[in-house]
């Protein structure tokens, strides 16, 4: 969520900057007629419009993360991910009714078609199928052993939230 927010300040500087910039050649370049000037002119404009864009799409998903974690179902915390270079991270994954959010990336269900189909819960992983009609993909999560309490909690709020029943599997 913190790398999601920083892109989007980062965005929003940037956009801020380029038209700043856009007003002060646009100024001063009436004193300085010159064609550069108007070319330059053109490409901070519409380099800021492109900041924009970048910046109101980085918005938007700040605002499902956030969705997501205010309406969240399940909490898993922390899920350790290795790359090739053998770096690892801890990152939370945050499970609700309307996705998942994994890090900066998300799944969102309930838009654009996609609906979630399916929940499994193992003793150690709990796998979502979602997807639309005609493309249909499987998330694993691994987490730690869930209690017998916990997990009646847990299956309780996927079918009240989400209206699926989730299989245990044992």
């Amino acid at each position: 969520m913190n790398a999601t927010r920083q892109r989007k300040y980062l965005l929003a500087v940037f956009t801020c900057f380029g038209i700043i910039i856009s007003a002060l050649i646009l100024t001063f370049g009436i004193f300085i007629p010159e064609i550069n000037t108007y070319m330059l002119f053109a490409v901070t404009v519409v380099a800021s419009g492109f900041m924009a864009g970048l910046w109101i799409c980085e918005y938007r998903r700040s605002l499902m993360a956030r969705l997501i974690i205010e309406n969240q179902i399940l909490r898993i915390c922390p899920v350790a991910i290795s790359d090739s270079a053998g770096d690892a991270k801890n990152i939370e994954v945050f499970i609700s009714y309307f996705g998942i959010l994994l890090d900066t990336k998300i799944i969102k269900f309930n838009q654009d078609g996609i609906l979630l189909k399916a929940v499994e819960i193992g003793c150690d992983f709990i796998s979502l199928t979602y997807g639309t009609e005609k493309k249909m993909k499987s998330s694993w999560l691994l987490c730690t052993m869930i209690d017998k309490e916990e997990l009646d909690r847990i299956v309780e709020r996927f079918r009240y939230e989400t209206g699926v029943m989730p299989v245990i599997i044992k």
